[in-house]
């Protein structure tokens, strides 16, 4: 069969895309491998839009599977009404963390014929072959549809073995649309899915519901693979854990070692506090990771107690004094208005990142997300700004450098007595100032830095500055 896959663009447009997704690698990858011809349509990259009316065309998809998230329903749908215009007969499943959050919501508002909930991978090719060779389908583990005026939806199957996946597609991808030269891409791996911790802001446990990982000598035959095919050296791990098992890490680093790849890596979102060893670090930097990503969220015991954080502020700064030690960088995130927060504490984050060094400072709004436990808190004990039961369909955890507002709310979805939406303006602005201006001083040194923060408040010089850094691969 013919498989169209979308990614559509998001109704903010933080960022420009500076890689394609791993997701629609993994899924065209196993499309593939099943005897399937695919292609990939990634609306982030604006010059694709062109290109659409030509592929539905040529291409003549029997089936097009979109990725649905929060941000991205509004394009997603009017794209499925396009493509039934086109060809009524076309077949359209949906997937993604929208639809794994919120399954039987989507079904009826939308042109989707099916679903797909959790790992499309696995669902997406056990459905197509039976449902070509006209087999029985309806019971496949995670699969989504309506029957005689009913929605169902199929428990969930998890597969064990993470090394049975097959590699990434990215032949599949223009590489020259995310950078010029794709040897500057850092293209995205993922060791592990899942994670075992219940912090009450993340839809992760929803969507990977377990947590599994892949052997140290299948992660380093992809890395090495990649570097073969494609001549890029860059990567960045996704994991929402990486450091769980540090006997894997550190496996798949003398595995680096050994083969003499001469790689540059960086752990671009999940290295839990609590799971850095200085062993485990000095390994990773021998391996070419030069960037870690830390997940701090707030600089007081009482907040990271109130969202289920696994580290406290001790073992926050333990971790970052021994990823300095090992001379790995440190992003840390910071998450403003989560439960017990206020403006002075959000404040204290600023002293914070400075005193421990952290390179990249960055801040995002608590935003409420269906199926996890900020979600039910909010409905419960705040005030709302914006409907919380739509609101993650329209505020951005980040509002990025692209927008200065969402619906003159700066995407804030509700407050307290204690901290208010006046007060969390005030605080994203001041921290996110001060972050930036922390963080130019660190990449260019402290007069330059600062020449370029004061030159960054003009929105024009901003967007092409970032566009530098983006071509550049800095960070």
């Amino acid at each position: 069969m013919n498989v169209l896959l979308i990614q559509p663009k998001d109704s903010i447009g933080n960022y420009a895309p500076k890689r394609p997704l791993l997701a629609q690698a993994y899924l065209a990858a196993a499309l593939e491998k099943a005897g399937h011809r695919v292609a990939i349509q990634d609306f982030r990259v604006k010059k694709t839009e062109s290109r659409f009316d030509n592929l539905l065309k040529e291409f003549n998809p029997d089936v097009v599977c979109i990725s649905l998230a929060s941000l991205t329903l509004q394009h997603a749908f009017e794209l499925m009404k396009k493509i039934k215009s086109h060809n009524p007969k076309v077949m359209i499943i949906a997937g993604g963390p929208e639809v794994t959050s919120l399954s039987e919501s989507i079904i009826p508002k939308s042109d989707v014929d099916f679903i797909v909930v959790g790992e499309g991978d696995f669902v997406l090719t056990k459905f197509l072959d039976k449902y070509k060779k006209n087999e029985e389908w309806k019971n496949i583990p995670g699969l989504g549809y309506k029957e005689d005026g009913k929605i169902i939806i199929n428990p969930r199957e998890l597969p064990e073995n993470l090394d049975d996946i097959p590699f990434p597609a990215w032949h599949l991808f223009n590489l020259k649309d995310y950078n010029q030269n794709p040897k500057r891409i850092q293209l995205p791996i993922m060791t592990a899915r899942g994670c075992p911790h219940k912090c009450i802001f993340c839809t992760i446990p929803s969507i990977f519901v377990k947590y599994r990982y892949r052997s140290p000598k299948n992660i380093v035959d992809e890395l090495e693979h990649v570097h073969k095919r494609f001549g890029i050296s860059n990567f960045q791990i996704m994991d929402d854990n990486i450091g769980l098992i540090k006997e894997r890490v550190i496996g798949m680093c003398d595995d680096i070692i050994k083969r003499k790849l001469k790689l540059k890596w960086i752990v671009g979102q999940g290295l839990t506090a609590n799971s850095v060893n200085k062993e485990m670090m000095m390994k990773m930097k021998e391996a070419g990771c030069n960037l870690v990503s830390i997940g701090i969220e707030s600089v007081h015991d009482d907040v990271l107690a109130n969202i289920k954080k696994p580290s406290r502020i001790a073992t926050i700064e333990n971790a970052i004094r021994i990823c300095k030690e090992a001379k790995i960088k440190v992003k840390g995130f910071f998450i403003i208005g989560l439960p017990g927060s206020t403006l002075q504490k959000e404040i204290d984050s600023i002293e914070f990142f400075k005193r421990t060094g952290i390179d990249m400072p960055r801040y995002s709004h608590a935003v409420p997300m269906p199926q996890t436990e900020l979600y039910e808190w909010a409905k419960k004990h705040s005030k709302p700004v914006m409907d919380i039961e739509s609101s993650h369909t329209k505020s951005s955890q980040t509002l990025g450098t692209l927008k200065s507002s969402v619906e003159d709310s700066y995407g804030i979805v509700y407050e307290t007595d204690d901290f208010t939406k006046e007060e969390r303006i005030k605080a994203y602005q001041i921290c996110t100032s001060e972050a930036e201006k922390w963080t130019l001083q660190n990449m260019l040194g402290k007069t330059l830095g600062y020449i370029a923060w004061k030159l960054s408040r003009s929105n024009k010089i901003r967007y092409y500055g970032e566009k530098i850094i983006d071509r550049l691969g800095i960070f």
